[in-house]
C-alpha cells in the first residue's frame, strides 16, 4: 500500500533529532543519533593514525555529496600523507555521468579537512594527482604542525541541508553581500525575478524528467535507505529523516516502503508534488560558477561552497541544491547563457531563512570504512 499525497501530507508532524555538539558525533541508524566511537576507530586505524588524524577524517567526511553517497577514499601513505580519492562503487553514473558533482564533493571534504586540520594544529598542502575526472586517485595531501587555528568547529558537525520550512521573505541586504561577497562566482537571484522564475521552471522540468527516466529513478531507489537496518548495513544515502519526512509519515515509510516502490507510478508523481510545493518556499537561489569544469576548478568550486553552507546556520540561513537542472538536458547545457551568466553553472542552491535551523540526521560511514593503510589495505 502506498500513501496518496493528502495522506502523506496530513501524516507529516515533526520529527525530533540529538543535537549533534561535538565533532565526535556520527549517525548510523535512520533516526538515532549515536555517539561516535573514537577507542573503535583507534582500535582499527591506531597503527597508522594518530588520534587527531582520525577526528580530522571524520570531520572531513561530513561533507555533503550527491544521494549522501560519500565517495571519498583515504589512503593513508605515510604518516600525515594522505592519498584522497573516490570509490567507483559510490559513482553516479546516471546523474552524473562525467564525475562533475562527485569532484564538487570531493572538493567539499577537502576543505572540511583544511578547517578540521587548522583547528587541531596542522596546515595542509595538497597536490592535485588525477587527470582524468574518473581517475581513482585525486589528491596527495599532507599535514604539518602549525599554530592551532580558532574556528568554531560545530558549523561543521551542524551542517544539514534544509529542505522545507523556509521562511517566504527575501534575504537582507547584508545577508546577500555576505552570500555573494565573491560576485565572480556566486549570484543571488530573488524569488519573483525572470532568473528566479526561470530556475524554478528549469528545476521543475528537470525533476520531471528525472523522475520518469527509469536508470536515474533506479539509482535513487539504490540510495535511499528506507529501513533502520538499512541504514546501519550501509550508513550512506538518504534517509526518510534526512528526507525529512516526519511524524506518521515518516514511521510508515520506514516499515513499509522499499526499494520497488521507488519505481512505481504513485511515488514518482508524489515526489514531483513535493518538488512543486518546494520551490515556492524561501527567499530565492544561489548560482555558484566556476572558472571552467576542469579538476581543479571543480575542487575549488565545491570548497567555496562548503565554506558558504558552513557559515549560514549563524544567520539563520538555509540551503538546498537542487541540482536536477545541471543534470539533465537541454538545461545543462543552457542555463548559464539563460542567466546571463558567462561561466559554467555548478550549484543550483535554493536559498531562505528558517525560524529554527534542523540538527542533522544524514548517515556517516565510519572513518575506518573509507580509510585504508598498515593492516586496512
Amino acid at each position: 500500500m502506498i500513501m496518496n499525497r493528502r495522506e502523506f501530507l496530513i501524516r507529516s508532524g515533526t520529527c525530533l533529532a540529538g543535537a549533534a555538539l561535538m565533532p565526535v558525533i556520527t549517525s548510523c541508524s535512520g533516526e538515532v543519533r549515536r555517539q561516535f566511537s573514537l577507542q573503535s576507530e583507534r582500535d582499527f586505524l591506531g597503527d597508522f593514525l594518530h588520534d587527531d588524524e582520525i577526528l580530522i577524517l571524520h570531520l572531513a567526511s561530513l561533507a555533503p555529496s550527491g544521494h549522501n553517497a560519500q565517495p571519498w577514499t583515504v589512503t593513508v601513505l605515510e604518516p600525515q600523507r594522505f592519498l584522497v580519492g573516490s570509490d567507483k562503487d559510490r559513482w553516479l553514473p546516471a546523474v552524473d555521468p562525467d564525475n562533475r558533482e562527485l569532484l564538487l564533493s570531493i572538493g567539499a571534504f577537502l576543505e572540511n579537512l583544511i578547517v578540521a586540520a587548522g583547528y587541531y594544529g596542522y596546515h595542509v598542502s595538497y597536490r592535485i594527482i588525477a587527470v582524468n575526472p574518473k581517475d581513482t586517485s585525486l589528491l596527495d595531501v599532507r599535514l604539518e604542525k602549525a599554530p592551532r587555528q580558532q574556528y568554531p568547529v560545530e558549523r561543521i558537525t551542524s551542517r544539514r541541508t534544509v529542505r522545507s520550512s523556509y521562511l517566504n521573505r527575501e534575504l537582507l541586504v547584508e545577508d546577500v553581500k555576505f552570500l555573494t561577497s565573491d560576485m565572480r562566482y556566486v549570484r543571488y537571484f530573488p524569488f519573483g525575478t525572470r532568473e528566479a522564475d526561470l530556475i524554478a521552471s528549469a528545476t521543475m522540468e528537470a525533476n520531471s524528467k528525472q523522475a520518469y527516466r527509469d536508470a536515474a529513478q533506479e539509482e535513487l531507489a539504490r540510495w535511499i535507505r528506507w529501513s533502520d537496518r538499512d541504514a546501519r548495513e550501509f550508513c550512506t544515502g538518504l534517509t526518510p529523516a534526512g528526507m525529512e519526512i516526519r511524524g506518521i509519515a515518516n514511521w510508515y515509510v520506514r516499515h513499509f516502503y522499499s526499494e520497488q516502490t521507488v519505481m512505481k507510478e504513485s511515488f514518482r508523481k508524489t515526489s514531483l508534488e513535493m518538488v512543486e510545493e518546494r520551490l515556492t518556499s524561501g527567499a530565492g537561489w544561489i548560482v555558484i560558477s566556476s572558472d571552467d569544469s576542469q579538476i581543479r576548478s571543480l575542487l575549488e568550486t565545491g570548497r567555496r561552497f562548503e565554506k558558504m553552507f558552513l557559515s549560514v546556520k549563524d544567520r539563520m540561513i538555509g540551503l538546498y541544491p537542487m541540482t536536477q537542472a545541471l543534470e539533465e538536458e537541454p538545461w545543462r547545457f543552457q542555463i548559464a547563457q539563460e542567466l546571463g551568466i558567462h561561466m559554467p553553472v555548478q550549484f543550483i542552491v535554493k536559498v531562505g531563512y528558517v525560524d529554527s535551523y534542523p540538527s542533522p540526521v544524514s548517515l556517516r560511514m565510519p572513518v575506518k570504512w573509507f580509510t585504508y593503510g598498515g593492516n586496512n589495505t
